[in-house]
């Protein structure tokens, strides 16, 4: 049975995704850490925090962003076409 994603939560999903994004984002972040680090001798722990937060809101801003134009296109050209069919009984 075929269907079509026409519509996205966007405050939901941008929560939801920014979890899975921060968990990419941290070791990322981390590793810049490092290199400042090693290239300047030191690293304040709020040039961290600083980082991981602004790396989160703005992840969430832009994550709202895209929910909102994938549904404007999807209400206009269609939506992500899925397949669903019955999973297989467990014996």
């Amino acid at each position: 049975m075929k269907k079509q994603i026409s519509f996205i939560a966007p405050g939901q999903t941008a929560k939801a995704l920014i979890l899975v994004y921060l968990t990419f984002s941290v070791p990322i972040v981390l590793i810049g850490v490092l290199v400042a680090f090693f290239r300047f001798g030191s690293v304040e722990v709020s040039t961290i925090t600083t980082a991981l937060l602004l790396n989160a809101i703005l992840g969430f801003i832009l994550l709202w962003i895209a929910c909102h134009a994938y549904n404007w296109v999807a209400s206009r050209f269609g939506g992500i076409e899925i397949v669903l069919s019955d999973a297989p009984e467990e014996a």
